[in-house]
């Protein structure tokens, strides 16, 4: 990979990181969460002063007049700056790959899976396979589209396949077809609700495929990639496949038994892994939604949940990664973008 890859990869794995050497420091990992993700509604007060007075302009004095607010304005650049830097880790250097070498691209391959699953016999194989007495319900493709879930998209990349009809959803979107959506936290209901560019709720049994490409890595706890991997159990169809792909440039049996631990957690949910496959940079998994909501105790949702760890779990942030003073720094230029982009208040 080039220098420009590499600068922007260390971008994003610093973000993981932090948010790693947070929960480490505070154990509180839904404060952790909230501080990551959302701004403080009381300070739109504080924002309509600045803006009408046009302190804003001065950086330097915004941050000497509200240190609170200048922590949570960082907060919101840092997360616009690991969206643009993943958005063009993957289209202009991983997107090189694809095209020089398509079995690296972890696009291609869930397209791949997609077309045998949903158009080429995969479904009634796996049916037959699974040497169950029950009367499976026909799973209807809308106008022969098979639906997705897109979970951490960035920019949608699904978006050119025709086959698919595509809901990318992102923490912080970096295109405008991606939609914004917390979706450790989003509510689940009987309707899918958008308000502009927010999902504000999904609709349960509703996807065909629900797609976590670099998604569960992001949280810096088992127990979060956990409760993603449930929630996504409630809103596949009955036979919808959930595609986890997962970043690892290391030969396959160096984390074998990290795979097995999750198939094993995913498997007390009702998922059945179908398909796994190595490329050179990632895992790549496919399970199936075999069986409606299983009913666990809280003792062993606990357990389950702590099979999904990474190894990265198990260092200590602050001096296992030889830690660095890797501030990240931001240009004015970036600060005026930020500021624009924040959800202030209506005017």
């Amino acid at each position: 990979m080039s220098n420009d890859g590499k600068n922007l990869a260390d971008i994003v794995k610093n973000v993981h990181r932090r948010l790693r050497q947070e929960l480490y420091k505070t154990g509180d990992l839904e404060s952790v969460w909230i501080n990551h993700c959302r701004n403080v509604p009381c300070l739109k007060v504080q924002l309509r002063f600045y803006v009408k007075n046009k302190i804003c302009v001065n950086f330097q004095v915004l941050r000497a007049k509200s240190y609170l607010f200048w922590l949570i304005f960082k907060k919101i650049i840092l997360l616009k700056k690991y969206a643009s830097s993943m958005h063009k880790l993957a289209t202009e250097h991983w997107e090189q790959l694809r095209v020089s070498n398509p079995a690296t691209s972890r696009i291609n391959w869930t397209w791949s899976f997609l077309q045998y699953y949903f158009f080429s016999g995969g479904l009634q194989q796996h049916r037959q396979k699974s040497n169950s007495d029950t009367e499976w319900p026909k799973l209807i493709l809308n106008e022969s589209k098979v639906a997705v879930l897109d979970v951490g998209s960035c920019y949608n990349p699904f978006g050119e396949y025709e086959e698919l009809d595509v809901l990318s959803i992102d923490l912080c979107p970096a295109l405008e077809s991606v939609y914004q959506c917390d979706f450790l936290n989003i509510p689940l209901g009987k309707t899918t609700v958008i308000d502009g560019q927010s999902v504000l709720s999904l609709a349960t049994n509703q996807f065909h495929c629900i797609v976590f490409s670099f998604l569960l890595e992001y949280f810096p706890s088992p127990s979060q990639r956990w409760t993603c991997c449930e929630k996504a159990h409630l809103l596949l169809l009955r036979e919808g496949i959930l595609i986890i792909i997962t970043p690892d440039s290391k030969a396959a049996h160096s984390n074998s038994k990290v795979m097995r631990s999750w198939r094993e957690a995913l498997s007390a949910i009702g998922f059945k892994r179908i398909k796994y496959e190595k490329l050179q940079h990632a895992h790549c998994m496919a399970f199936r939604k075999n069986s409606v909501e299983s009913v666990l105790k809280a003792e062993d949702r606990e357990l389950l949940a702590s099979k999904m760890y990474i190894p990265q779990d198990f260092y200590n942030p602050s001096d296992s990664e030889n830690e660095e003073k890797d501030e990240i720094k931001f240009t004015e230029a970036e600060l005026a973008e930020g500021f624009t982009n924040l959800p202030l208040f209506d005017e």
